[in-house]
């Protein structure tokens, strides 16, 4: 079930850098710089949809999981259900603030 703690890694890893990218790109807004602001604003729309695949890869390979085991280990659910929640609430705000 390493498989799923690596992807639960990766997945705030790629939102790490969403959200610092983001934040780079209104800092450049702020000071007038279009240019910069732009490209900040591409890494950061780049590294969310990163995150968004990996975690899609995540539910695939549950749901395979599930077939194979029917029993996943609660400790391990409870994990990704505590990273789900996560990241739905941090791809929800990055999103907020890559519309700004």
């Amino acid at each position: 079930m390493t498989k799923i703690k690596k992807y639960v890694e990766g997945i705030a890893d790629e939102l790490d850098g969403a959200k610092h990218y983001i934040e780079k790109a209104l800092e450049y807004k702020s000071m007038g710089n279009s240019d910069r602001y732009n490209g900040y604003k591409e890494m950061s729309i780049a590294e969310l949809n990163h995150a968004m695949r990996l975690h899609d890869y995540a539910v695939q390979d549950i749901e395979q999981l599930k077939t194979v085991y029917p029993e996943i280990p609660q400790k391990m659910m409870d994990s990704w259900n505590k990273a789900h929640v996560d990241y739905v609430e941090k791809a929800a705000w990055i999103k907020q603030m890559q519309a700004m």
